[in-house]
């Protein structure tokens, strides 16, 4: 009988690099929240909508007339920290696929200009299906609203800037 060799595999980069620029964006939106009070924080954005609205989505329901006002659905909290994390990772990786010019490093400012115009995703996809309209305009609070993604997404960019570095530190191989 013979021993079976431990295979090992490599995390991507963008995992643990896009797991902590989300973390850095929840973060200082909290920070934002407790600091700027209600001039940062709105029951029309937290993890429970995303939840409800990627439920809908899950069920080819694309567009709402106000996703705040719909009642909640069971387990739209988990799903919408699932969502918003996978949504994370997916967009700190691509940022590490982007090719790069010369020896440029993918340095702090590049992830912080990377992460604020990711910022373009909910306000003219999210937003618009969530019943808010293009930049939150139909909601009611279009300046709370975009004040608080652009904390979130400047964040989420610095994040990504102090984190990824091309490699994973999460080396599965290094273990074996």
């Amino acid at each position: 009988m013979g021993v079976r060799p431990i295979r090992s595999f490599r995390v991507p980069a963008g995992v643990p690099a896009g797991v902590l620029a989300t973390v850095t964006m929840d973060v200082a939106m909290v920070a934002a929240g407790v600091l700027g009070g209600s001039a940062f924080s709105s029951d029309r954005l937290g993890p429970d909508m995303i939840g409800r609205w990627a439920a809908g989505l899950l069920r080819g329901r694309w567009r709402r007339a106000d996703i705040s006002r719909e009642p909640a659905q069971r387990g739209e909290l988990a799903l919408g920290l699932v969502t918003h994390y996978v949504t994370g990772v997916a967009l700190t990786q691509a940022f590490l696929l982007v090719p790069r010019r010369g020896r440029g490093r993918r340095g702090f400012l590049a992830g912080t200009v990377y992460g604020i115009s990711t910022a373009v995703l909910p306000l003219l996809m999210m937003f618009p299906s969530m019943g808010y309209g293009w930049f939150g305009l139909r909601s009611g609070e279009a300046g709370r609203l975009n004040r608080i993604m652009l904390v979130g997404h400047i964040a989420f960019g610095v994040g990504i800037g102090l984190s990824a570095r091309g490699r994973s530190p999460l080396d599965l191989r290094r273990l074996t």
